[in-house]
């Protein structure tokens, strides 16, 4: 049973146009789901912008091309568009204001979308759920309400990356089906954490909530082992103004900080990363804190979470043969 009535009329995805990315022959052994973060940027746009808005539509192509495609080697990824909370409409928003608004038109598309795939799309393939800030809430509903109706559909799930958004303990309580990644290779698992610096500890940040857990993306431990900068297969700072990255010529390290529960990049030279040190973001400081670098959540360790999820769908091939 919903929790709540869905808000809206949910985009038709039998039509093509509502995909971002539909693969035409999708002839990999697993599949990705990709949800995008928020990629709407309009001031002219309404709280929850348009499924057509050409802000979201152009951002979600490039966080698409930022972080989707590391998981494109080994699956065939379907990403649709779907209505979502205007990233500028966010500093003017209470974290219960952003829950709410996010429980409305956004949740309607991706169930939709999501009922769409699994119906005609997915033919019993093995599957991984990918998304970023925004996207990785959305997929919390997903992995809480939708997929207690569909148990099913959840069995066959690999991993889902929820980068970017916290994991609680809270919700790992309300929800026992749900487990947190403990390694480099569990499976039917959440991976989930947020980048900062440590200037950013006692900050409040949007994404940061109490009883926050995360996993160490460079040595995949819970526990606070530093994991240095040689561990990591290379670190990317992604354009703003198109779909690029660059490489950059040193590597961030990685260590969890427990008690805020996520993921801190002590060298100080990252500091020139945090997302309020980009020309026009400063308004984002209150939202995110001073050294927060929400933005590089998947760049920092773009080569490290290719390897990661190809060694899981790997496990997941092998337990499935044995």
């Amino acid at each position: 049973m919903f929790k709540k009535a869905f808000k809206g009329t949910a985009p038709d995805y039998s039509e093509s146009k509502n995909w971002l990315e539909l693969p035409e022959n999708p002839d990999k052994k697993a599949d990705l789901i990709y949800l995008y973060p928020s990629s709407c940027n309009d001031l002219a746009a309404d709280t929850i912008c348009d499924i057509d808005n050409i802000s979201m539509i152009e951002g979600a192509k490039r966080n698409y091309a930022q972080q989707a495609t590391a998981f494109e080697p080994f699956t065939n990824i379907y990403a649709p568009y779907w209505r979502q909370v205007n990233a500028l409409k966010l500093p003017m928003m209470s974290f219960e204001e952003v829950d709410n608004a996010e429980w409305s038109e956004p949740r309607t598309d991706v169930y939709a979308a999501l009922d769409y795939y699994f119906e005609n799309l997915n033919n019993g393939k093995p599957y991984f759920f990918a998304g970023h800030s925004q996207g990785s809430r959305l997929i919390y509903m997903v992995l809480s309400e939708y997929m207690k109706e569909h148990p099913d559909y959840y069995e066959n799930m690999i991993a889902a990356y929820c980068i970017g958004d916290s994991l609680t303990k809270e919700y790992l309580k309300e929800n026992p089906h749900i487990k947190a990644a403990q390694s480099a290779d569990d499976l039917g698992v959440v991976v989930s954490w947020n980048t900062e610096g440590p200037a950013n500890k006692g900050k409040n940040s949007l994404v940061i909530a109490p009883g926050a857990v995360a996993i160490n993306p460079l040595n995949w431990c819970v526990d606070e082992t530093p994991a240095d900068a040689e561990l990591n297969l290379g670190t990317f700072v992604p354009h703003l103004e198109d779909c690029g990255m660059d490489e950059l010529p040193i590597k961030a390290d990685a260590m969890i900080d427990l008690e805020r529960g996520s993921v801190m990049v002590m060298n100080p030279a990252f500091a020139q990363c945090s997302i309020t040190a980009l020309p026009g973001f400063e308004v984002f400081e209150p939202v995110f804190g001073p050294a927060s670098y929400h933005g590089c959540d998947y760049s920092f360790f773009y080569m490290n979470i290719r390897e990661n999820a190809n060694a899981r769908l790997k496990s997941w091939l092998n337990d499935k043969t044995d």
